[in-house]
């Protein structure tokens, strides 16, 4: 029974569930920012007819997590090397689940998020499609944008940015507009999505900073297999300048947003700070806090809106914590530079 149960957290923790969370306060900050109804304490205050308006917030983030899940899979079955070389995601490289258990699990949740986008419409199955398309082109050759210093910051800014603060927030005007009807009937709103590509742009501009950040720490491990990543490419004094490019144009692009603003507005301005420090210091502890602590203090703000989400994330960070120091024996997830 103890094999089992380990084999099945072994699989359930292959989705990266620890960096779900990042891609959960993308969704959330794009519903609080096309949400009119959206207000500090979320159902706390509101009540349950407050709750109620939040339905097509969850259903919209379990599809999207099974999509953002089965992409992660893809990107471990690609970089085992890498992996076994920095000693990191030690799932695949260890043998501890199968290349074959992976693409089955990648299969799975494939399926699972495009289905769950048909309890919207066309326009969110869409914004599905596309960001488990581009999530592959990042992964998978003959695309392989990771290996592409300007490939994969940019498919960042759109994945992880645009189209996940898309999701959010066209939850939120689903629910809003008295228009909208539940079928595929009506294909895609690009009209619709055109009005939230402007708002989006911060969460892109954000993620691409943290990106460009995070290949400083992996440097070495992905230039001895041959990846080109931004820091490879350019140095990570240049990461760093690059990085704090991308904080600077998140905050110029943060007055787009119609609603709530100042969810994105704070951490934003906080994060600049970091984003300067690792410019003058071009640390690895540096780096380490520059794409660690924007993303807690984002969560932290969006958490304040929706409070139940501050509860998953808890239970995220110590139930992950609880998994990798009892199979690993390492402290995982973690605010530590390595």
């Amino acid at each position: 029974m103890k094999k089992i149960l380990t084999k099945i957290l072994d699989c359930f923790f292959l989705l990266r569930i620890p960096l779900l969370a990042p891609v959960w306060t993308i969704v959330i900050l794009g519903w609080v920012a096309g949400s009119p109804k959206a207000h500090w304490g979320g159902c706390l205050i509101g009540g349950s007819a407050f709750c109620g308006v939040e339905v097509s917030l969850w259903i919209a983030l379990f599809g999207f997590s099974l999509v953002v899940a089965a992409i992660y899979v893809g990107n471990q079955i690609a970089d085992i090397e890498s992996d076994r070389i920095n000693h990191k995601l030690f799932l695949l490289p260890h043998g501890l689940v199968s290349v074959r258990t992976a693409w089955i699990l990648a299969g799975v949740c494939s399926a699972g998020g495009l289905l769950t986008a048909l309890f919207f419409d066309g326009t969110m199955l869409f914004l599905f499609v596309t960001s488990l398309a581009l999530g592959f082109m990042y992964d998978l050759p003959p695309a392989s944008l990771k290996n592409r210093p300007w490939g994969g910051t940019i498919a960042c800014f759109l994945g992880h940015g645009v189209l996940t603060f898309l999701v959010g927030w066209y939850a939120a005007r689903f629910t809003a507009d008295p228009e909208f009807a539940w079928s595929l009937r009506d294909g895609v709103r690009l009209d619709v999505l055109a009005q939230g590509f402007l708002p989006s742009l911060s969460a892109g501009f954000a993620n691409a900073a943290v990106f460009v950040t995070t290949t400083i720490a992996d440097a070495e491990g992905d230039k001895a297999i041959g990846k080109r990543t931004f820091s490879v490419a350019y140095g990570e004094h240049a990461s760093a300048i690059a990085g704090l490019v991308f904080c600077v144009g998140a905050l110029a692009t943060v007055w787009f947003i119609q609603y709530n603003r100042v969810v994105m507005l704070i951490p934003t301005v906080l994060s600049l700070a970091l984003f300067a420090w690792l410019v003058l210091s071009t640390s690895r502890d540096a780096a380490f806090k520059a794409f660690k602590w924007p993303v807690f203090l984002l969560s932290a703000f969006v958490a304040v809106f929706v409070p139940v989400y501050g509860v998953l994330i808890v239970v995220t960070f110590f139930g992950s914590k609880m998994y990798y120091r009892h199979r690993f024996h390492i402290d995982y997830p973690t605010f530590k530079s390595r």
